[in-house]
């Protein structure tokens, strides 16, 4: 299960000539972090996915994508698949990372949910579960020049908090500043709010783990929230969805978790993966 599903979402992806030895990536994104401003990227987000174009499915990281400055029709969704020229990361080491050219970017169909989550897990596996935070977090202590620094790994969640975020200034309504292109965008605020996972990942010995949140649906939701309910409703709605409604029993949750360049012991939860839990009976069925 899975390879035919991945062949044909290979063959139907936009097309992108490599000359030479350039290397063309077929990704399916799975994480778009809520966007920082570095000293040399300016504002940048870190996006991760699953290649699609290799023997097997694996990790991948894209970075820096200057998301906000990207033309309309390129500013892509979460799980679409994009086509693109990728370049060596040269000052980033871990094993993923991959310096995206922007400028070849194609973008193709959204595997979206209403469709079958199946149909997304197939395109995943075997990534699914096939390792554990702890296991993540042993492997950079031992190198983590060479280690594996993402991973979709399934936890037992014991708490959710949300704070507000001491570091968050509105900005106001209309302010803006120009994207590369001179065109007007909306100037970056901060996530209203700090979110925080604690669990146990599947590692039997497990001592418990707690990661921050850094999903841009979260910034972006946390947002939408306070504009609109004010800053306790915002807290209490974040609480209701990615504790109540995206870990509830009936779904079959995971993290995706990934490391910091800077600080490669130190892992983040970077989204979540949560398709109703029969999705998994219906892949082995092939429905």
């Amino acid at each position: 299960m899975g390879d035919w599903e991945r062949a044909q979402v290979v063959e139907r992806a936009p097309r992108l000539a490599a000359h030479g030895h350039e290397d063309v990536a077929t990704v399916l994104v799975t994480v778009k972090a809520y966007p920082a401003i570095g000293k040399k990227t300016g504002e940048a987000v870190c996006v991760a996915g699953v290649r699609l174009d290799r023997e097997k499915p694996e990790w991948i990281r894209l970075f820096p994508v200057g998301f906000r400055d990207l033309p309309a029709d390129k500013q892509f969704k979460k799980y679409q698949v994009l086509k693109l020229k990728v370049l060596p990361a040269t000052s980033d080491r871990r094993p993923e990372s991959l310096k995206p050219d922007l400028s070849s970017l194609r973008v193709g169909d959204v595997v979206a949910a209403a469709s079958g989550w199946a149909h997304r897990q197939a395109l995943m596996e075997p990534l699914i579960g096939a390792t554990t935070t702890c296991e993540l977090l042993a492997g950079v202590r031992a190198d983590a020049g060479t280690a594996p620094s993402l991973g979709l790994i399934k936890p037992r969640v014991t708490d959710f908090s949300v704070a507000v975020n001491p570091a968050y200034q509105a900005v106001d309504a209309g302010s803006a500043t120009t994207d590369l292109f001179g065109h007007p965008k909306d100037l970056l605020e901060e996530s209203p709010v700090i979110a925080k996972f604690k669990y146990r990942c599947a590692s039997r010995d497990c001592g418990g783990h707690q990661q921050s949140l850094i999903d841009w649906e979260s910034g972006q939701l946390a947002r939408r929230n306070r504009n609109e309910h004010g800053e306790a409703a915002m807290l209490r709605l974040h609480r209701e969805r990615f504790l109540d409604e995206r870990c509830s029993p009936d779904r079959d949750i995971h993290f995706y978790v990934g490391n910091m360049h800077q600080h490669p012991g130190d892992f983040l939860v970077l989204g979540l993966w949560s398709p109703p839990a029969n999705v998994a009976g219906q892949a082995t069925l092939g429905l």
